[in-house]
């Protein structure tokens, strides 16, 4: 076949189009024509790739309406411990339905989890979440229930919860319920569905990172001041039960997170969970009076009992930059957004110490590929974990189950163990 070939014109095909968009733009003859477009079209949103071409692997994607300050890489270079030395394959050991472990596999989970911190069981051919649950349980011996968390999480079987949160929004690195006086030694994830090479899970090695972060400012105005959670919850009778999965700017209703039915019984578990309350008007919603706000101070560090030091316990994900690529609260402004955080004097954190705490998380990244079957198991003192957006599409499904390790209450940072 032959080609068609286009008669190629010497002139700007932007002249025209720039000559009639100049006078919506002050100083317009100070740009360039392909600059007065942009800003002439109007802001759609789009997923942001961080520069990464077309079709690109890279896990930079998210929902965006402005190109957020800070974009999470997630992982710089390669694995900062590679996978391999925490992962098990299962297939000479056969997994089956309603089987118990075998014991040198029971044997095998025991020794990785108590060396690395992690284990990761892989080809394990199972597909029912209470099969998968019951290999976790050889390492997560003890579970809580979700009570006072963030993500408006649901049961997929008795304590497996969903993941709670938009595929196509970034999940910044964090431990898990850090900004309550309650959290949980260790965590695991069951991949019940995967679609292949997207919807992977990352963990940062925490140790590496608390060192690093020992050597900057940020670290030691952290270790001085700790940090200040500031959450609001929505009421749920007020947005008629609706979420962010009807497209409403909402994280969670505080029925949800506390499983509360009143305004009393909400605040009586919030005062267990160790936070301030305050009723308020909602910002987004002003005939809704039923509007929690929560505090919390706490400190930036916690004593790891099984490694004898203090490792950091904090992350950006409790600051409103965790709404930048979330459909309908990334719309919302950043003051008025769900969530707060501040050093515990209360004095704000800037965009570069944020930026510098985002980059200490990535260095130390590990990406955990996903097939079905999978089973994670980690510790939350050693590891955090958070995830790239990701598309998926009609014929695709990712399901994780989370699984919530014993309860412990917080106790920060022990004097004599930096």
């Amino acid at each position: 076949g032959g080609f068609l070939r286009r008669r190629q014109s010497t002139q700007n095909p932007l002249r025209p189009c720039c000559k009639m968009l100049a006078p919506r733009i002050a100083n317009a003859a100070q740009v360039s024509p392909r600059q007065l477009v942009a800003e002439a079209l109007p802001r759609r949103r789009g997923m942001y790739s961080a520069g990464c071409p077309p079709r690109g692997r890279l896990p930079f994607t998210g929902f965006f309406v402005t190109p957020p300050a800070i974009v999470p890489r997630f992982r710089e270079g390669e694995d900062k411990i590679p996978t391999d030395r925490f992962t098990i394959d299962c297939s000479p050991y056969a997994p089956a339905p309603d089987a118990v472990p075998p014991h040198e596999l029971v044997e095998r989970m025991e020794e990785t989890f108590s060396e690395m911190g992690v284990v990761r069981l892989t080809n394990t051919g199972l597909t029912r979440v209470e099969d998968m649950q019951r290999y976790a349980n050889v390492v997560v011996k003890e579970q809580m229930k979700y009570d006072g968390g963030a993500n408006p999480r649901e049961g997929i079987i008795a304590n497996v919860y969903e993941v709670g949160a938009p595929h196509d929004a970034w999940l910044h690195y964090h431990h898990e319920m850090a900004y309550n006086q309650h959290s949980m030694k260790n965590l695991a994830f069951c991949s019940v569905k995967a679609p292949w090479g997207k919807g992977d899970t990352y963990l940062s090695e925490n140790v590496s990172v608390t060192e690093e972060l020992m050597k900057t400012d940020l670290g030691r105005k952290l270790k001085d001041h700790g940090v200040c959670y500031i959450r609001c919850l929505t009421d749920r009778e007020a947005y008629k039960g609706q979420g962010w999965k009807e497209g409403r700017a909402v994280y969670n209703h505080w029925q949800l997170s506390f499983g509360a039915e009143t305004p009393d019984e909400a605040v009586a578990k919030a005062h267990e969970c160790g936070l301030e309350t305050e009723w308020c008007t909602d910002p987004l919603l002003e005939e809704s009076s039923r509007y929690l706000k929560t505090i919390m101070r706490a400190d930036a560090f916690e004593f790891c009992p099984s490694l004898g030091r203090n490792v950091l316990f904090s992350s950006v994900a409790d600051h409103n930059m965790w709404f930048d690529t979330w459909k309908g609260v990334a719309d919302v402004p950043p003051e008025k957004r769900p969530l707060q955080m501040t050093f515990g004097d209360g004095s704000p954190i800037s965009t570069e110490e944020i930026r510098q705490w985002v980059s200490l998380y990535d260095r130390s990244g590990i990406r955990v590929r996903w097939q079905t079957g999978d089973v994670v198991a980690f510790c939350n003192y050693r590891f955090a974990h958070g995830r790239p957006a990701f598309e998926l599409r009609q014929w695709e499904e990712r399901t994780i189950g989370v699984m919530l390790g014993e309860k412990f209450q917080r106790v920060g940072a022990h004097a004599d163990a930096w």
